[in-house]
């Protein structure tokens, strides 16, 4: 298969959707085409990626039209108090989150990359960036992470 059929083949097992702009640290906007005359889009790896960064970044339960979508992560850091009961439950929030898109078809590896939730504390230690490696229906290998320096996507 060639360069261009494997391109193809990405756009249609990953899918198309409208193209979001960052707002801020948090909030997502819609984008317009260079003219101005209709709403851009994004598809295949562009399109898995930001609608990945979406669910990270949206609480369970968030999305008033679909109470199932989102990243449940959040509470794990605000309800467990002991270190080991987080990082269990943000891994299993991430691949939970990860098993409801039809596009990921296995989960490979899930690591919790920042040790600060080794001692107990607040506000801003107690975050945690995790890295998460996954297969796409379209066959690609995917490393997912998702921290303090925000949501990205690599292929391979």
């Amino acid at each position: 298969m060639n360069d261009m059929q494997l391109d193809q083949l990405r756009k249609r097992l990953l899918g198309r959707g409208l193209a979001l702009v960052p707002v801020g640290p948090l909030g997502r906007d819609l984008r317009m085409v260079a003219d101005g005359t209709d709403l851009a889009m994004v598809q295949g790896v562009d399109n898995l990626a930001q609608a990945l960064t979406v669910a990270v970044l949206t609480p369970l339960g968030g999305d008033p039209f679909n109470t199932d979508f989102g990243f449940d992560g959040l509470n794990a850091l605000a309800d467990e108090v002991t270190p080991v009961l987080q990082r269990e439950r943000v891994r299993v929030s991430i691949v939970q989150l990860l098993q409801k898109d039809a596009r990921v078809s296995r989960v490979i590896d899930v690591r919790l990359v920042d040790g600060r939730l080794d001692a107990p504390s607040t506000g801003a230690a107690r975050q945690l960036d995790v890295t998460v490696v996954f297969e796409a229906t379209s066959g690609d290998r995917f490393t997912l992470s998702a921290g303090n320096a925000g949501t990205r996507l690599t292929n391979g």
